[in-house]
């Protein structure tokens, strides 16, 4: 990259909201943090915690660690304080780069903390600009991504710069060209990897949607459409709520897309159908797949046009082997593991030598020496294209809106809570989130529990919903009956009353906004006065209760205001104050009309498509 900036210094290569950062500014902030790390004691091989909203000064605090020869830990900021701490416990960081809006996340760190500026050319900053600190080799770590892990502790995945390099260069050989990138993955998510090098590598522009722009599908859209955005990656979930977003806004926000990857979670057919009606221009859908543990990805499908889904077939470099229980391969057509090898096989776990060896294998099916790979624990079948259906987990892992979760280590977390005899975790019947059953002889409280939990665990990993029950079921062997467990999570439980609003009959807006809360977090009753995250409640769902709003309350309150006014009673105070708001209208007329626009507006762009074919 410093290449880049020497021979094109004045193209930009990050924006966020009205920052512009140019490849040459970029560098010099970078090499500036670089060397005030080097001056705190870091060097080559160790492991630097990184704070940072997403903005511009997060890209240069990740360039100014790499250039220190040191590896990068993203923490979420969305990670409660024990979490955090467990992470830079486990990772013994060296230092913590921090920006000024999350330095105080930092407070009482025991090893130093280094303020990155908002934006380039601090005058304050002296550190030489001529050069990076440290020049990493290819075995050195480039940073270190946190999982969850089994026992309910944080699991790192060590990647080191030959695997980040072989990954990237796989990126630019399926993704060519110099792109505009829209970036939605949070740092600790792997996927901004991909978004951060697969652009700044090809010289393209990096634009970083803000965390208030990630709180609003619509801001997204228009930021998509002010910047002439080119490509997006993000988890299908997100997709499909920008899809909305772009039919609501009745023109074509998204025409300069011209590449949308999903990853993260499984790609529904519905949704990859959708794309192709939506769009008034040819763009692609590229289906990733892959682990951390294989440096963001090891398959793609790339979509030109409606079709059946699947995981595809390998990117550049990597080997993919469907084995048997005995580490056979299997027939074409018939079920087996999928292990993945390559270069962009990581080192391992840190500090997890038994989890490593567990997953991390010798490659008996390649001469090149000491080659390994790495067990996916994920099930898939070769399909008559030679692509790769994706069938499911062999194990108790899960994805929860692209994130990876272990359902045992969210077990872990409950059993110790007051109250609580046994827990055990499913994915909810949406798929969208998790819920929990809790056997409790005192009757815990459910929402107390999830507050615990909140305080510990990363959003994705606390369940929606809390059942409490006497005791969990048991089969005839006495072991835990998860598919009857699976069954009540389908279904409410039969003693579970209907919805019924927490305020008085005479009060019809009241009704209509616990109406719509009850349908999108599938509760009985919604008290006036509790908040929208403590009832299970997340940031995807919150987009949901937007739509519902409009559908019983004929009103769409914008999503900044909804994730400002959490709760019935004050959703219901905001809707008083709209302009629009008539009592005694039908609930359903303007989202009723609001539907048959976006019904209409698709079926002019199927038409188009069609007429073009």
């Amino acid at each position: 990259m410093a290449r880049l900036a020497a021979g094109r210094p004045a193209a930009v290569a990050v924006r966020c909201g009205d920052l512009a950062v140019t490849y040459g500014e970029l560098i010099t902030w970078s090499r500036r943090l670089s060397h005030r790390l080097a001056a705190a004691g870091v060097g080559p091989g160790d492991r630097v915690a990184l704070l940072a909203e997403p903005s511009a000064a997060m890209i240069a605090s990740v360039l100014g660690v790499l250039g220190a020869g040191a590896a990068y830990v993203p923490v979420d900021l969305a990670q409660p304080d024990a979490r955090l701490a467990a992470i830079l416990d486990d990772a013994r960081v060296k230092a913590v780069v921090a920006t000024a809006h999350a330095r105080h996340r930092a407070a009482g760190s025991p090893v130093p903390v280094v303020t990155v500026p908002d934006v380039p050319g601090d005058e304050a900053d002296t550190a030489p600009a001529d050069s990076f600190a440290a020049t990493p080799g290819p075995a050195d770590p480039a940073y270190l991504i946190y999982t969850s892990g089994s026992t309910g502790e944080p699991k790192g995945v060590l990647v080191e710069h030959r695997n980040l390099t072989a990954s990237t260069r796989a990126r630019l050989l399926v993704h060519p060209g110099e792109p505009v990138f829209l970036l939605l993955s949070p740092l600790a998510f792997d996927s901004s990897v991909a978004g951060i090098w697969g652009t700044l590598q090809a010289g393209g522009c990096l634009v970083v949607a803000s965390a208030a722009d990630l709180r609003d599908p619509a801001r997204l859209v228009s930021l998509s459409a002010r910047h002439r955005v080119s490509r997006i990656l993000c988890v299908p979930t997100l997709y499909g709520l920008l899809l909305d977003a772009a039919e609501r806004a009745g023109t074509d926000p998204l025409a300069s897309l011209r590449e949308v990857i999903v990853a993260g979670e499984a790609l529904p057919q519905e949704l990859a159908d959708r794309h192709f009606a939506v769009h008034s221009s040819p763009v692609e859908l590229i289906n990733e797949y892959g682990p951390t543990e294989t440096t963001v990805w090891a398959t793609y499908h790339r979509l030109t046009g409606p079709g059946p889904v699947s995981i595809g077939g390998p990117v550049p470099g990597a080997r993919l082997y469907v084995l048997d229980d005995a580490l056979r391969p299997v027939q074409p057509g018939a079920e087996g593991e999928l292990f993945i090898g390559g270069p962009g096989v990581a080192r391992g776990y840190h500090g997890r030598p038994a989890a490593t060896a567990a997953v991390f294998l010798d490659d008996p099916f390649t001469d090149e020496p000491g080659a390994r790979m790495y067990r996916t624990g994920d099930l898939v079948r070769r399909n008559t294209d030679d692509r790769l259906d994706f069938l499911g987990r062999t194990d108790d892992q899960v994805k929860v809106r692209g994130h990876r979760v272990e359902l045992g280590a969210v077990e872990a977390a409950l059993r110790p809570l007051p109250g609580v005899q046994e827990a055990a975790v499913l994915p909810d019947a949406r798929g969208a989130g998790l819920i929990g059953f809790v056997a409790s002889r005192e009757g815990a409280d459910p929402v107390a529990l999830r507050r615990a939990l909140a305080e510990q665990l990363p959003p994705a990993m606390v369940p929606g919903e809390l059942r409490v029950l006497p005791e969990l079921p048991r089969n005839l062997n006495g072991k835990l009956d998860r598919p009857l467990l699976r069954t009540l999570a389908a279904q409410p439980p039969a003693d579970r009353p209907a919805p019924v609003p927490a305020h008085p009959a005479d009060d019809p807006l009241t009704a209509r906004v616990t109406a719509a809360w009850s349908e999108v977090l599938g509760a009985a009753t919604v008290p006036p006065d509790v908040n929208f995250f403590d009832l299970g409640g997340n940031s995807l769902a919150m987009f949901q209760l937007q739509d519902a709003l409009e559908r019983h309350c004929g009103l769409r309150p914008s999503i900044v205001s909804l994730f400002q006014e959490t709760t019935v009673a004050a959703q219901v105070a905001l809707l008083r104050t709209s302009p629009e708001q008539d009592e005694d209208a039908a609930p359903s007329r303007s989202a009723e009309a609001a539907r048959r626009a976006r019904t209409a507006r698709l079926r002019q762009q199927r038409a188009r498509k069609g007429a073009r074919q």
